[in-house]
C-alpha cells in the first residue's frame, strides 16, 4: 500500500506543478485593438510602450502600416509586452500611401493647404483697411471733423471691395465696426454703421458689379436716407427722448415762418410736415452721393481703378478748364 500512496502523491506533485507553469506562462485578458491614427503614446507606462510607438512611426514614415497591436494586460497593469505584425504597402490603399520619394514641403503643396495665397491675401487686406478706417473715423470724432472728412470716410470700404468684390468692402465694414466698439464704445460703432458702413458697403458692391452712375446715386440716396432715421432711432432709445417729435416741431416752424413771409395763412398740416422731412432727407442723400461719385470716380480714376463714364454734362463742366488750358 506504500508504493501506491507514493505514486498517488508523485502524480499529484507533478500535476501540481504543471498547472502552477501553465498559470504563469499565460497571460490573461488578451485583447486585440487597432493601431491608433495619429503618433501619439498608446500607454505611456514603460519602455515597451515607448518602442511600440517608435516602431510604427517608423512602418508609417516606411511605407508600412501596423495591422493590429496586441496588447498583455493584468489586473489593469501594463506588462509591457507588445506585439506588432506590419502589412505591405501593396494592402494599404493608393490615396492613404505617403511616398518617401515624394515632396511634401509647404512650399510646393499649395493645393492641400485650406487656404490659398490669394485668400490670405484678401484677409490681410481687410484687416489692414479695416484698421485704416478704424482710425479715420476715430480722429474725424476726437478732432470734431466728422462734417469735412465724412466725403472720405467710405474710401476704405471701397478699396477694399473695389479690390476683392463686393463681399470684402462688407466684412471690412464689420471688422470696422468690430474695432470701434473697442475703441469708442457700441454707441460710436453704431453711428459709423448707419451713417457712413452701410453706404460704403453698398456703393463698394455696386462699383464692384460696375453699376451706372444714377443707380449708384439713387441707391446710396435711399440707403444714406435710411441710415439717418435709424440713427435718429438710435439717439432717441439712448437719450431717452423722442426725436421725431423734436424734428417734426422744428419744420413745423420753419414752414410757418414761411407761410408767413410768402403771405399765406393758416398752419401747415402734418402730410405737409412729414413730406417736408422726407424731401429733405432724399435731397441731403442725393447731393451727398453726387458728390462722392464724382469724387471718387477722379480719385479712384488716378489709382487705376474704373468705374465707368462721368455723365455728359457733369464731365463737361468738370473738365471745361483743362480744355480751355490745353487750347490756349
Amino acid at each position: 500500500m506504500m508504493p501506491s500512496s507514493l505514486c498517488l502523491l508523485a502524480r499529484w506533485t507533478a500535476w501540481s506543478r504543471q498547472q502552477y507553469d501553465a498559470g504563469c506562462n499565460f497571460s490573461l485578458d488578451r485583447t486585440t485593438v487597432p493601431a491608433p491614427a495619429v503618433r501619439t503614446l498608446p500607454l505611456p507606462c514603460s519602455n515597451g510602450a515607448v518602442r511600440a510607438w517608435a516602431v510604427t512611426a517608423a512602418a508609417r514614415i516606411h511605407g508600412g502600416a501596423p495591422a493590429v497591436v496586441t496588447i498583455s494586460r493584468y489586473g489593469g497593469r501594463c506588462t509591457g509586452r507588445r506585439q506588432s505584425r506590419f502589412v505591405s504597402t501593396a494592402a494599404v490603399p493608393s490615396q492613404n500611401r505617403v511616398s518617401s520619394n515624394e515632396d511634401t514641403s509647404p512650399s510646393t503643396s499649395y493645393s492641400n493647404q485650406p487656404y490659398t495665397l490669394e485668400d490670405t491675401q484678401v484677409l490681410v487686406e481687410t484687416a489692414m483697411l479695416a484698421a485704416v478706417s478704424g482710425l479715420a473715423y476715430l480722429l474725424s470724432t476726437i478732432l470734431k471733423l466728422e462734417n469735412s472728412l465724412g466725403y472720405f470716410l467710405p474710401l476704405p470700404v471701397v478699396l477694399a471691395a473695389l479690390r476683392s468684390g463686393g463681399g470684402a468692402g462688407w466684412r471690412t465694414m464689420t471688422a470696422t465696426c468690430f474695432l470701434l466698439v473697442v475703441l469708442l464704445g457700441p454707441l460710436r460703432a453704431m453711428s459709423y454703421f448707419f451713417l457712413h458702413g452701410l453706404l460704403a458697403a453698398t456703393l463698394g458692391s455696386l462699383w464692384s458689379a460696375r453699376g451706372g452712375f444714377w443707380v449708384g446715386v439713387m441707391a446710396g440716396a435711399l440707403v444714406r436716407m435710411f441710415g439717418q432715421l435709424s440713427y435718429l432711432v438710435m439717439s432717441s432709445v439712448t437719450m431717452n427722448e423722442n426725436m421725431f417729435a423734436l424734428l417734426l416741431s422744428n419744420v413745423y416752424n420753419t414752414l410757418d415762418q414761411v407761410s408767413a413771409a410768402l403771405g399765406l395763412t393758416g398752419a401747415p398740416s402734418p402730410l405737409a410736415v412729414n413730406c417736408t422731412i422726407f424731401s429733405l432727407l432724399l435731397i441731403n442723400g442725393l447731393t451727398y452721393c453726387f458728390l462722392v461719385h464724382v469724387v471718387y470716380r477722379v480719385v479712384l480714376g488716378a489709382m487705376g481703378y474704373q468705374l465707368g463714364p462721368l455723365p455728359g454734362i457733369v464731365s463737361k463742366y468738370l473738365r471745361a478748364g483743362v480744355v480751355e488750358q490745353q487750347g490756349a
